[in-house]
């Protein structure tokens, strides 16, 4: 069994966790079935993106009410 550890003493987002998780292995396709079973309308997408130079995961909640954000350049 694995045990991961969250410490957010300042705070975590949500597309930032769902990176992480994915990032750590937790396979896309899991978390995108969730979300679906959730059956709230929702949707996930996921990206890699450079912040600070570091190479993450970007998990974005898509709703019909709030589109997809546009890439960064």
């Amino acid at each position: 069994m694995r045990i991961g550890y969250l410490e957010c003493f300042s705070g975590i987002s949500g597309d930032m966790l769902l990176g992480a998780l994915v990032d750590a292995g937790v396979p896309f396709a899991h978390l995108e079935q969730t979300a679906a079973a959730l059956d709230v309308g929702a949707r996930l997408e996921m990206r890699k993106v450079m912040r600070g130079g570091i190479s993450a995961t970007k998990v974005d909640v898509i709703t019909p009410d709030h589109p997809a954000p546009e890439a960064d350049h």
